[in-house]
């Protein structure tokens, strides 16, 4: 190593360790380095340039817009880069929140020749910043071209209303089956629209839970419009951009279908009755607890007389607490009465009377002398039933003695009364005419 290098690495490592050593050195070198960045904050304070990435692009003056009969299509404009000048002391304040990009329509005039159903314009970009946060240098998106359209308006557009899925036995679901919208938004688009279509999804609603899906619910469901030759139209949005939606009010109830059962008075005793209903069953709406211990309705009491045949008589459902029907079902309903005795029947042994036997003959000794017969109709009646009413009889005229096989006639006198029905055990009897002795 030569003289001169020998002094260099000296002189180096003196430096070196009166730096990295020398602790009041740096506590000086420090302090002298807080002051001389202060300095140039507060005295000097030079301005440079600091790019803002994706500041979002705004619109203003739709308002203005529409009200000169149009509206915006375009709605995704995006963002830009926006290089700033600003101090050295605003830098990390300054971001995205200190500046505003936007686009405004009310400044510009708008004229679309008679064909034309919209057109694509381009519209400056202006930005605002702060005073204090510096000036603008530059904007990397200096315009965008934005589609403008007609703007008209429909009132009472109709809406239908439908649902799919489904809910649990023993719940039903009202919807209005009609509704209608006010719309406003492109011309050329609500020009095409003749009906809409709203839908509600019933798997949506709480089905699990038996005991509270009964209820009321207000939803706001999209609208679906149609044309004129039931072609779906697509993408038509409102003024906003956003698509047409309806409120429909869906109501859930818990039902149960039940037997009408009428309450009717008791006759006294030999009686019996039967009714024809109307309407046999109906259908109840409530809480779902209480419908489950409901089996039946009663009516109000009709009083069964005896004569009654195929007599109408309107009574009134009764309903118990806490349920009741749908509003327009009627609660008068007709019940046919038929009343009639309890029927009965008697048994009679009748003695047999041989009429017109021949001179010279007899009847053999083992020949049978009665008959079984029976009597049956209204327990009123056959209980004033005699048997002294009753005649069997066996005609022998022109019989010779030998066996012959006679039928037996089995009549009641005159004071027959039409109800009863009389019929005998057999109606032939095998006869053994034998010669006199």
């Amino acid at each position: 190593m030569t003289k001169r290098q020998k002094v260099f690495s000296a002189l180096g490592r003196f430096l070196k360790n009166l730096f990295t050593k020398n602790i009041f050195l740096k506590v000086v070198s420090l302090l002298f380095a807080v002051m001389l960045w202060g300095y140039v904050l507060s005295v000097e304070n030079p301005e440079y340039t600091k790019r803002i990435r994706d500041v979002e692009i705004s619109i203003t003056g739709e308002e203005v817009l529409n009200a000169r009969g149009y509206m915006l299509l375009t709605r995704d404009i995006g963002t830009t880069d926006v290089d700033v000048l600003c101090h050295i002391n605003k830098h990390n304040e300054l971001d995205a929140s200190r500046v505003s990009c936007f686009v405004d329509l009310s400044n510009r005039a708008i004229t679309l020749d008679p064909e034309e159903n919209s057109k694509t314009i381009k519209f400056d970009v202006q930005t605002t910043i702060a005073s204090e946060y510096g000036t603008l240098q530059s904007i990397q998106v200096p315009s965008v071209d934005l589609e403008i359209a007609r703007l008209s308006s429909r009132n009472n557009v109709q809406v239908s209303v439908k649902y799919t899925g489904s809910l649990p036995e023993g719940f039903t679901v009202e919807v209005p089956s009609s509704l209608s919208i006010s719309m406003r938004g492109q011309k050329s688009m609500l020009d095409q629209v003749v009906r809409g279509e709203a839908t509600v999804d019933l798997d949506s609603f709480p089905t699990a839970d038996r005991e509270t899906l009964a209820n009321t619910y207000d939803c706001v469901l999209p609208v679906q419009f149609y044309d004129s030759s039931n072609q779906r139209l697509e993408d038509i949005t409102s003024t906003t951009g956003e698509s047409f939606t309806i409120g429909v009010r869906v109501t859930v109830r818990a039902y149960k279908e039940v037997d009408i059962v009428p309450s009717i008075q008791s006759l006294e005793d030999g009686y019996t009755w039967d009714y024809v209903l109307s309407r046999n069953r109906v259908i109840l709406y409530g809480d779902r607890a209480t419908l489950d211990q409901i089996d039946s309705v009663t009516t109000t009491t009709i009083t069964a007389t005896p004569g009654m045949r195929n007599t109408p008589t309107a009574v009134e459902l009764i309903l118990p607490d806490g349920v009741e029907t749908a509003a327009n079902f009627n609660k008068t309903i007709t019940v046919t009465m038929t009343v009639a005795e309890l029927t009965a029947s008697a048994e009679f042994e009748v003695p047999i009377t041989f009429r017109n036997i021949d001179e010279g003959l007899a009847l053999s000794e083992d020949i049978q002398k009665t008959v079984k017969v029976s009597v049956s109709g209204p327990a009123s009646s056959v209980k004033a039933f005699n048997e002294d009413r009753i005649a069997a009889t066996v005609d022998l005229y022109g019989y010779a003695a030998g066996t012959h096989t006679v039928p037996i006639r089995v009549t009641v006198d005159g004071r027959t009364n039409d109800d009863l029905t009389v019929s005998a055990e057999t109606d032939t009897e095998s006869v053994t005419l034998i010669t006199a002795e």
